[in-house]
């Protein structure tokens, strides 16, 4: 295997997990927040995907997709279904873009980042989208555990 495909199987398979995450997560508990917790579950979710959609769809995979930052933290009137389907959007993005890099691609500087990872590779890139998938994806799973716990 290679970083390219190993990438796209764990950005894939989790973002399939979050979609079981979402379907377990009781839909007046979708859009809440708990006290001293500042997103909800449908806000992590949103969010997952804007980061993705931006970082491999359009910056990597030049797929046209515009990023709304601000209302990724901010948009609540999202239905399951419509979040279910931007998570399945973002598989689509990401698994066009993957096809298109090659190995040599990892070394070159990543497009469009943030300040703070200014001049660094695709590859390294990559994993830093993973780390942020998993990390966001289980904040996810312990906020719908805690607010179903609750009622």
């Amino acid at each position: 295997m290679s970083l390219l495909k190993d990438t796209e199987e764990i950005i894939v398979r989790d973002l399939g997990a979050m979609k079981q995450e979402l379907e377990l997560t009781k839909l007046n508990l979708l859009w809440k927040a708990e006290p001293g917790v500042i997103n909800s579950v449908g806000t992590l979710s949103y969010h997952i995907c804007g980061n993705l959609r931006h970082f491999i769809g359009a910056a990597l995979g030049k797929d046209g997709y515009l990023r709304d930052r601000e209302a990724e933290f901010n948009r609540q009137d999202l239905s399951l279904a419509e979040l279910l389907t931007t998570i399945d959007e973002t598989i689509v993005a990401v698994q066009n873009a993957f096809p298109l890099l090659i190995e040599a691609d990892l070394e070159r500087e990543m497009p469009d980042t943030p300040p703070q990872h200014k001049g660094r590779t695709i590859g390294f890139f990559l994993v830093q989208l993973c780390c942020h998938l998993s990390r966001h994806r289980g904040q996810l799973d312990y906020l719908r555990r805690i607010s179903a716990a609750k009622i």
